[in-house]
């Protein structure tokens, strides 16, 4: 019933979508809405289809080279692509304008992101977890689930005593891709627990699975590859050190992510750090005083929205893009738009 619930809504945000569009209503609104505005999207991974069955990242965060490619199209038909240079100067009566962030320095953004923001010459800004550059490290999400479903796979007392621990023995008796996107989305579900508990976890599963370098479609960037994007007009932001949500970190200890990861990528690009993109989004006013005092001009946060020249330029909305709610332009435009 959840599921169809699900698809009725998508399906009615597409046909609405399809009416605006192709009325005009969509481009008045745009036009309306957005001027003196800057929408600020936000990507994480840029992976085709073909390659998402080895990834344990969830649908959220993910975007189809493809639809990319076509995201990147519609915004310079519509939008002038901007950099962090303009972000807030307060322009008046400008046309809408576009800034592209991307988060975690996932290695496909160097890989299938990056070629398209060439062949469109459109500048972005790329936030990178210093603790996950150049190493084998994997974030927590998709490292317990890739333990999870090996762990399915295995025939023995102390892998199904597990997966009955946690409750997810039935999830897995389900069959491939099925299978992988409910071990997702129950690793999802788990976001609430505490790094103590999570690491637990992922102990116990270590335990009994072989993990070695996990799926090499789930690793980030590598020094030469961020180096190669600093070069070519692409902006590089931190996003902290260990991509633990800073709000429930001590004071600090913010310092200390914000401090580090700042002076590490200055020095290993020879350029400024502007911006930082918070972890999951999470912000006080705690986290806005220690980004202003690291020397950052800009944090950037997960709330929903627009911003112009009276936004707060350490807390700035975004827009998450993924494949559910841009694979087409009119359901894209209406996105960016804020219609739904």
């Amino acid at each position: 019933m959840r599921k169809l619930f699900s698809t009725i809504i998508k399906l009615t945000k597409k046909v609405v979508s399809y009416i605006f569009y192709y009325t005009g209503v969509t481009g008045y609104i745009l036009k309306k809405k957005l001027s003196n505005k800057t929408v600020i999207l936000t990507y994480h991974r840029v992976l085709p289809v073909n390659l998402r069955d080895k990834s344990f990242s969830h649908q959220a965060i993910l975007v189809d080279p493809a639809n990319f490619d076509m995201h990147l199209s519609v915004i310079c038909e519509y939008f002038k692509v901007i950099d962090t240079r303009v972000l807030l100067n307060g322009d008046k009566e400008c046309e809408p304008r576009c800034l592209i962030t991307f988060d975690d320095g996932w290695r496909d953004n160097y890989e299938y992101a990056y070629p398209i923001l060439m062949k469109y010459n459109c500048p972005a800004i790329v936030f990178v977890p210093l603790d996950y550059i150049s190493t084998n490290k994997t974030f927590w999400q998709e490292k317990l689930g890739y333990l999870m479903w090996h762990a399915s796979k295995l025939d023995s007392n102390k892998s199904r005593a597990l997966l009955n621990k946690y409750g997810i023995d039935e999830i897995c008796k389900s069959e491939g891709s099925k299978k992988q996107s409910a071990i997702i989305d129950y690793v999802r579900s788990l976001k609430a627990r505490t790094y103590k508990q999570l690491e637990e976890i992922k102990q116990e599963f270590l335990e009994i699975v072989d993990y070695g370098d996990g799926s090499y479609v789930d690793k980030h960037m590598t020094w030469d590859q961020i180096r190669e994007l600093d070069k070519n007009g692409i902006e590089i932001g931190s996003h902290a050190c260990s991509h633990k949500i800073l709000t429930e970190l001590a004071r600090e200890e913010v310092i200390s992510e914000l401090e580090k990861s700042k002076t590490s990528i200055e020095n290993n690009l020879q350029a400024v750090v502007k911006s930082i993109a918070y972890p999951n989004g999470d912000y006080n006013d705690v986290i806005g005083d220690v980004t202003r005092s690291e020397g950052y001009m800009y944090g950037f946060g997960t709330e929903f929205g627009h911003v112009d020249e009276s936004s707060n330029r350490y807390n700035l909305k975004r827009i998450n893009i993924n494949d559910t709610v841009a694979d087409n332009k009119p359901v894209f435009l209406a996105t960016l738009i804020g219609i739904f």
